[in-house]
């Protein structure tokens, strides 16, 4: 990093919530309602082992045990579906989605700091110490759907981020200057931030696509804003990348030479990029990317015995 100083590294926001969520379940409270829960799933409920399941499934205590552990986890769930999605960069997103995940533990525990000032410490020990970096407080300031809000925040580490962001990215000065000075006609909606077509369009557009088609006034901002709110906060892309090659190479499938292996991968890949355009254009339905059952079968593409395959063929 020391040799390219324009470039950010930033934590997989993923794995980070991921983790929050796995300090969670060492709650006592939830750690008890966990235990039980996996008793019910146990191949010794449907012996005499049984009649202590019977007990749990009735017993009040246990069910508000669940209860408070989907009370404390659900809004966090959300910002991991969240970043973990492909359908738009979750950058401009993150920080905001993070303080309302927070706000909606309290709320959901009645408000009182008591209640909920334990989570909010294991949430702000991963989010202050290790996730939380300047582009998301930049991705914040410049994302319209925020910026031009009656309640947006005025937390003074939002602009300090943006800052520390234009220094970092945009090495030119004139340039860095530049989008400074336009900074203001964004925030005050002029030129092309001031037609109806921007503000009707602000919640219907990703960031990046609505940053395209009305920064034209601004065309230093307008690229910094793009290459800010066009990047992700997590690595699950490059995951499922190696999970596709996991899924041709199995036990089953090992005989198969090289080039096939890498072919099938190459399809495969392909296959799902084209199905992530069609979404895009709304030819597809939304897919979950936490559920297993989301993710397309791949049994189409192999068969028992290999055929081989000739460079050219491929």
């Amino acid at each position: 990093m020391e040799k390219r100083k324009h470039l950010y590294w930033t934590p997989c926001a993923a794995h980070c919530i991921d983790l929050i969520l796995e300090k969670l379940g060492d709650l006592p409270q939830h750690k008890n309602a966990l235990t039980k829960a996996k008793k019910l799933s146990c191949a010794w409920a449907k012996k005499a082992e049984g009649k202590e399941i019977r007990k749990i499934v009735l017993n009040d205590r246990f069910w508000q045990s669940v209860l408070y552990a989907i009370t404390t986890t659900r809004p966090l769930v959300h910002v991991l579906r969240m970043v973990d999605a492909e359908k738009k960069p979750a950058m401009g997103f993150i920080y905001n989605a993070m303080d309302e995940a927070k706000e909606m533990i309290a709320s959901n525990l009645g408000g009182s700091e008591g209640s909920f000032r334990e989570i909010w410490n294991i949430i702000d020990d991963r989010w202050e110490l290790q996730l939380h970096r300047h582009l998301h407080a930049a991705g914040y300031y410049l994302n319209p759907q925020y910026q031009y809000a009656e309640n947006k925040s005025t937390n003074p580490e939002i602009k300090l981020g943006l800052y520390h962001c234009m220094d970092r990215l945009i090495s030119d000065a004139t340039e860095r200057s530049n989008a400074d000075l336009q900074l203001v006609p964004f925030r005050n909606k002029e030129g092309f931030f001031g037609l109806q077509q921007a503000k009707d369009t602000i919640a219907k557009r990703s960031p990046v696509e609505w940053w395209i088609q009305f920064g034209d006034g601004t065309p230093e901002l307008q690229r910094f804003a793009v290459k800010v709110l066009g990047l992700t906060c997590s690595s699950s892309g490059c995951e499922r990348n190696w999970s596709t090659y996991n899924q041709v190479y199995t036990k089953r499938r090992n005989r198969l030479s090289t080039l096939r292996m890498n072919s099938l991968v190459y399809i495969m890949y392909n296959r799902r990029l084209r199905d992530k355009n069609l979404k895009k254009k709304g030819l597809m339905d939304d897919e979950d990317p936490l559920l297993c059952d989301d993710v397309a079968s791949d049994d189409e593409w192999f068969v028992d015995d290999e055929v081989e395959v000739m460079p050219s063929e491929l």
